[in-house]
């Protein structure tokens, strides 16, 4: 079955509204019921994770790429421990199995 240029847009255009939709109801619970000082602490704190694994891996020899991709496992793994530690272990691995 072939697909025209105007289906398949079509079909990109309804599935980009449908994503958009789902996660602006993450973004409104985030927005109405976290505490903005807490979700900017938690951002700086993976950015931090994120900045040091990168630096220390580049520091010990490791090249950009190498060092990029060990900051993001690490960056990973410190939110998947987190959803561990509060009994989510569902979340937790399916954040593991992302890990490389």
């Amino acid at each position: 079955m072939k697909i025209t240029k105007r289906q398949l847009r079509r079909i990109i255009k309804e599935e980009k509204q449908r994503l958009l939709s789902e996660n602006r109801g993450v973004e409104m619970a985030l927005g109405s019921f976290a505490n903005v000082s807490t979700t900017d602490q938690l951002t700086d704190s993976i950015l931090n994770v994120l900045q040091e694994v990168e630096m220390g891996a580049v520091e010990d020899g490791h090249g950009d790429e190498d060092a990029g991709e060990m900051a993001r496992s690490a960056a990973l793994l410190a939110v998947a421990q987190a959803f561990q530690s509060a009994g989510l272990t569902d979340v937790y691995m399916a954040l593991y199995k992302l890990i490389r």
